[in-house]
Order: structure tokens, then C-alpha cells, then sequence
């Protein structure tokens, strides 16, 4: 259970303890505090442990995983930087709602204080200047050259690993964040170069280890909504399930009908698409004799206002994951 230099920390401090009760008199008490201490520790260390947030999904004919409480943040984010524009803000606010998740609700080590406090929301502004979506931001990037509308897949990686690294100082912003430095390692699989298959079970075991990745898909029309709950090793998790609408390139159809979708454009050739928060999956028949087809599920937090918080998707049209990992 214990890293190993978490096991030298405990045996140091406790070492101290024993060290400062050195008479018979003071025998029971430095049992006392000696105990106190090492349920500290093991709190602590239970407490970076994103596994505890995993829970088992079930039910007559699925079964599956699930992450609970990461962040589900929504397009348009606020814009303390003063973009042009934080249309296309997909990649970044799912880049939040990881980052987020491990500094602020799992205490992952490695993340801590790397949001500065932020929600996912005013998060996603630093994530989005480090990874020059449409064009704005680090110079670093190849889309600040390019201008293209979105995020390049091929400037996630690297924007994310930037923004580690940054101390807070400006720019980007006014004044500084207060944050801290980190190193990630940033794992970036594409289907086209390892397979349908393996994506899919480097995705599932991201979500076994309690650990949300991006996922970036050609596009985005889910359709065909079908809500439910499902049966969980905890509380009961709401769900909505979608079929794939027809592929588009934007969501300006999509907005005729309703205006609060997200303003994105999507282009293959250049490696932009819209990317979620993937964070857990479901296999087998979600209602039985329903409409739904027995298959891969994917469960996302879509970035989106116009859609519940769970998104259940078929596990289709995917390009690329992108796994955040502490270095």
C-alpha cells in the first residue's frame, strides 16, 4: 500500500516520536501518540489513493466501472485572460476537470496545489493558453502559427505538461497564480497507430486505477437520448445514453436548434476534434429489450450544458486518449 519513500518518512517521524518519550513515565503516552500518528499517515496516504472513488457498475445484462465526483465543467468557460474568443474550449476544460479531480478531490500526489484553488472552469483559461486553442496563447504551439479554430490533438500534450511546469508568474494573466510546479507524464495513444482494441483496454485500465483521461472523438452529435440509473458498489449513478448522430464538422446546425450548444468546429485532416473527460465504461446491453445495442460503452462528461452530466456513448468514432499521469 505504501510507496517506499512514504514508508521511509513514517519510519523517520516515528523514530522522532520514540526518541522524544525516552522515560518509563512517558511510556503510554508515546503509545498514544505513536498510534495517532500512524493512522495519520495511513489517512494521508488512503487519501491519495484515486482508487477509493472507483465503484462497480451492474446490472441483469452490463457491468462496468465508474469514476465518481470528477468535475464536469461547461462550455463557454469564463475568460479572466481575455481571449478573442473561448468558443472550441473543449480540450482544455477537460484537461480541468482532470487536473482538478486528482489536486482537489483525490489529493493525488504529484497535483497538489497545481490548480491554485480554481474550479475547472477558471482553470481551463491557463490550460487554454498553454495549449493555444484557436491560436491564442503560447507561441510554443504549433496552432499559434496555424490559427485553426479548436485545439490541435498534437498541442494537448504539451500545453499540459507547460502549464505543469509553469510557477504562476506572468504571463499568462495580470497578476500571479499562485500554483505549484509539477512534472506529468502524458501518455498521448492514437487509434490509428495501436488499434481499436488496445485503446480500449488502455482506456479501461485508466478508469480501473480511478484515473479520468481525454478522449477526443472525430465529432460530436450524440442522439437518442435514454436516461436511467444505474446499479452501483455505491450510490446509484443517473445516466444518459445516446446513439451517434450523422458525422458533421460543426455544431452550427445543432445551435439552429437549440443555441445553447457549444460553438466548435471540427476538422480530421488537421487533428482537431472534440474532446471530453472519459471517466468510466459499461459492457454489455444497458436496457435489456430496449433500444440500446449490446456493446462497448463509453461514460464521458462532455463539456457541454445541453446534456446531463453522465454521457454514455458507443465506443465509436474515437481518435485519440490522452492520460495525465504524475511523473
Amino acid at each position: 500500500m505504501y510507496a517506499l519513500d512514504e514508508i521511509n518518512v513514517l519510519s523517520f517521524q516515528r523514530s522522532m516520536i520514540i526518541g522524544f518519550f525516552n522515560s518509563e513515565e512517558d511510556n503510554e503516552m508515546r503509545k498514544i501518540v505513536v498510534l495517532m500518528f500512524t493512522v495519520m499517515v495511513m489517512t494521508s496516504v488512503v487519501l491519495s489513493q484515486p482508487e477509493q472513488y472507483v465503484v462497480e457498475l451492474m446490472g441483469d445484462q452490463l457491468k462496468g466501472v465508474f469514476i465518481t465526483k470528477v468535475p464536469d465543467a461547461s462550455q463557454p468557460p469564463s475568460n479572466p485572460l481575455a481571449f478573442r474568443s473561448v468558443d472550441n474550449w473543449c480540450a482544455p476544460i477537460s484537461a480541468a476537470n482532470i487536473i482538478v479531480f486528482f489536486d482537489q478531490v483525490a489529493a493525488v500526489r504529484g497535483f497538489t496545489d497545481t490548480s491554485a484553488g480554481l474550479s475547472a472552469d477558471g482553470l481551463s483559461a491557463y490550460l487554454g493558453y498553454f495549449m493555444a486553442t484557436n491560436g491564442e496563447g503560447s507561441a510554443e504551439r504549433i496552432n499559434s502559427s496555424q490559427g485553426s479554430p479548436g485545439t490541435l490533438n498534437k498541442d494537448i500534450p504539451y500545453g499540459i505538461n507547460d502549464f505543469a511546469a509553469w510557477d504562476g508568474s506572468t504571463p499568462p494573466g495580470r497578476s500571479p497564480l499562485h500554483k505549484s510546479v509539477s512534472r506529468w507524464n502524458i501518455d498521448f495513444l492514437e487509434t490509428e497507430n495501436i488499434g481499436r482494441d488496445v485503446l480500449w483496454e488502455e482506456y479501461c485500465s485508466s478508469i480501473d486505477k480511478g484515473a479520468p483521461v481525454i478522449l477526443c472523438f472525430k465529432y460530436w452529435n450524440p442522439i437518442k437520448p435514454v436516461s436511467m440509473t444505474v446499479r452501483s458498489s455505491g450510490n446509484n449513478v443517473p445516466m444518459t445514453f445516446f446513439l451517434w448522430g450523422s458525422p458533421i464538422t460543426s455544431t452550427n446546425t445543432l445551435r439552429k436548434e437549440n443555441a445553447k450548444i457549444p460553438e466548435e468546429e471540427w476538422n480530421e485532416r488537421l487533428g482537431i476534434g472534440h474532446a471530453v473527460t472519459g471517466v468510466g465504461y459499461i459492457v454489455g446491453d444497458p436496457d435489456g429489450n430496449g433500444p440500446l445495442p449490446e456493446g462497448l460503452w463509453i461514460i464521458v462528461h462532455d463539456n457541454w450544458s445541453t446534456t446531463p452530466e453522465n454521457v454514455v456513448v458507443p465506443f465509436e468514432n474515437l481518435v485519440a486518449l490522452f492520460r495525465i499521469m504524475p511523473n
